[in-house]
């Protein structure tokens, strides 16, 4: 007597539904940001200045750079460098354009681990922004 497939260890099961297919589909098909925008982000976010106690400023780049190092990418920007966004590093204009870009790609982050930590640093980033505009220097 033969076994279904159900029960035979050793059976090949072939599937040709899209459905089963959605574990190797690349999550930027379904609008998702890809991972070089992903890495892109990363970095401009490694290279920014940060306004804040050493400690958390020490802890914001392990998190940048563990994320990175999860993405297979080793980051390359140096602390208050040269980012890929020019703006970015600047404490003028650059942290609103680096906040609103935070902002919009947190909906598109296929990893939730990463939109976490990017959440948060969204609300440190955000205080950062009001007590700029409260204490002007």
């Amino acid at each position: 007597m033969i076994a279904p497939p159900e029960e035979d260890p050793n059976a090949t099961i072939t599937c040709n539904s899209p459905p089963c297919f959605m574990h190797e589909l690349d999550p930027a098909y379904l609008g998702y940001l890809g991972r070089h925008e992903v890495a892109t982000l990363l970095e401009d976010l490694l290279a920014a200045e940060w306004f804040g106690t050493w400690l958390e400023t020490a802890r914001l780049r392990a998190m940048l750079r563990r994320h990175l190092g999860r993405l297979g990418e080793a980051p390359t920007a140096k602390p208050g460098g040269d980012a890929r966004d020019p703006a970015a590093a600047s404490p003028d204009g650059g942290q609103d354009r680096l906040t609103r870009r935070v902002r919009a790609a947190l909906p598109r982050l296929h990893d939730d681990a990463l939109r976490r930590d990017l959440a948060d640093l969204l609300g440190m980033m955000d205080r950062d922004v009001l007590r700029r505009r409260r204490d002007p220097v």
